[in-house]
């Protein structure tokens, strides 16, 4: 009878359980990684640049605040309001939270129901851990941030602290979810929300993705076509080669800002680049500007012909597209009224996700007239969804005119 029992399952599918200090070691690793990133790129421009003040100390602080800021935090350098954040680099804390939480997540034990619909307890206890060694991270920053000249509005904090890991939270375990249906509770797996909304989310992600490349196109254009006043500029600042480069990375990291404010212009609000500088569909107005390469790209001061008017059709065929990509999740023979409502909050969702990327890009740059610089994000959102909306309503009218032929 022995031999005909089953032989022992050698091979077990099961995940290894975590050690409790497993997360808490990757979230602090997580924050780490990105911060030391950010210091060592510092500490080599300043050990290069033989103009730079202060002492290595100082400069790992300026590393740890700047690291603090690519978070969301506001930093105030000689007493002077700084609130500019190149998004580029803002990718940087968020990739290192996310890769910590994911390896975390890809180790969980097996689900056992949900905690208030939400998530189950051991996940919930793994993801609370895995936070407290990233907020320690934050904390060391914090720490390291005093050594050097920029110091962090406390309550600003709240964005390395909370909004990234959030984020990362939302984007590990939502990709989590697509090989585990049972990861995530009814209030969390988008069952709860009008199928309309979840029909539009990924179109907005598209919709975000396209109007953020069209400004960056006719940013790099403009460059382009201005190559030898932005060369004169960098030239009249000097400082070296490796002064040069920064720059150049710093303002290709920037690339994101400054095709929102290319979006800014092409949907109406425009843009401010100093206090009495600004680009609208009016014309361009004069101003002393700081001595940013990129600056010289901008139209020389004069009123533009009535016809400039017209470049609002750009955020309305993107809004065609929306629409179209909108569409494409819905039943042909659907309602129009279910059509004009995935296209409409498609619409909203990429006008909404522009305008967050504004608010954490930020628009200052300094005091007076560099405090507020950019594209206003409050009116850029909603000149954005009104545009969109009107390009993505129309192509549902036609789509459904188009069927009923």
């Amino acid at each position: 009878m022995t031999l005909l029992a089953d032989p022992p399952d050698t091979a077990t599918d099961e995940k290894v359980p975590q050690r409790l200090w497993m997360p808490a070691v990757l979230g602090l690793a997580g924050a780490m990684a990105s911060l030391l990133i950010v210091i060592g790129a510092t500490l080599v421009i300043w050990s290069v640049d033989n103009l730079s003040p202060g002492t290595p100390g100082q400069a790992a602080g300026l590393g740890s605040s700047l690291w603090l800021a690519l978070g969301g935090t506001r930093l105030h350098l000689a007493a002077t309001p700084v609130g500019f954040v190149p998004l580029a680099l803002a990718a940087l804390p968020w990739a290192g939270a996310f890769m910590s939480l994911q390896w975390v997540l890809r180790r969980r034990g097996e689900s056992d129901g949900w905690i208030a619909g939400l998530l189950a307890a051991p996940v919930l206890r793994l993801i609370g851990i895995w936070w407290g060694g990233y907020a320690a991270g934050v904390g060391l920053a914090v720490a390291l941030s005093t050594l050097g000249p920029a110091s962090a509005l406390s309550w600003t904090l709240v964005g390395p602290i909370l909004l990234v890991p959030l984020l990362a939270c939302a984007v590990a375990l939502g990709r989590e979810a697509r090989d585990d249906e049972w990861l995530l509770g009814p209030r969390l797996d988008g069952s709860a929300l009008p199928v309309w909304v979840r029909r539009a989310l990924r179109p907005a992600l598209w919709g975000t993705a396209v109007l953020l490349a069209i400004g960056a196109v006719l940013v790099v254009s403009m460059v382009a076509l201005s190559w030898d006043r932005v060369v004169a500029v960098q030239t009249a600042i000097g400082g070296g080669a490796m002064a040069a480069l920064t720059t150049w990375l710093v303002q290709g990291a920037s690339l994101p800002n400054l095709a929102l404010w290319a979006l800014s212009f092409l949907a109406g609000p425009g843009v401010s680049v100093v206090d009495g500088a600004s680009l609208t569909w009016s014309g361009s107005s004069s101003g002393l500007l700081p001595l940013v390469p990129v600056f010289a790209a901008l139209p020389q001061p004069g009123a533009f012909p009535w016809f400039t008017v017209l470049v609002v059709i750009v955020p309305i065929l993107c809004g065609g597209f929306i629409g179209r990509r909108a569409l494409a999740g819905v039943a042909r023979l659907s309602a129009l009224r279910t059509k004009l409502l995935v296209a409409g909050s498609a619409a909203v969702g990429t006008a909404m996700l522009i305008g967050a990327l504004d608010l954490v890009g930020g628009a200052t740059l300094g005091a007076y007239r560099l405090s507020d610089v950019g594209a206003p994000a409050g009116w850029l959102t909603l000149a954005l969804a009104g545009e969109l909306l009107v390009g993505a309503l129309l192509h549902a009218v036609w789509d459904a005119w188009r069927l009923r032929r």
